[in-house]
């Protein structure tokens, strides 16, 4: 179930880094404007550029990471039924070991 989940979360954090990356001031004022919904005047605080700066360097990670996720995902294997197939059992050839000691 999850698995079928990752390719949205990679997108998104795709998109969250190229927004990051190119608009940074714009990302910062979405935030606050979603994160400080409860205070008065969100809208009014300036971020300092070292904020700015370190705002675009975390768009940059997370575009690489949610490009490597996509990349990875469709590189990796389909069918994860195998593997927890096999885990089924090493689980009961590890539990008649132990009964028969």
């Amino acid at each position: 179930m999850i698995r079928r989940l990752l390719p949205a979360g990679y997108a998104w954090m795709v998109v969250q880094g190229l927004l990051a990356v190119f608009l940074p001031r714009q990302a910062i004022k979405l935030n606050a404007k979603l994160l400080l919904s409860g205070y008065e005047n969100p809208g009014d605080l300036e971020p300092k550029d070292w904020y700015v700066r370190s705002t675009r360097i975390a768009g940059v990670g997370m575009l690489v990471t949610g490009l490597t996720g996509l990349l990875a995902g469709e590189l990796g294997p389909e069918d994860d039924a195998d593997d927890e197939d096999d885990a089924d059992e090493d689980l009961v050839e590890i539990t008649e070991v132990e009964d028969a000691a």
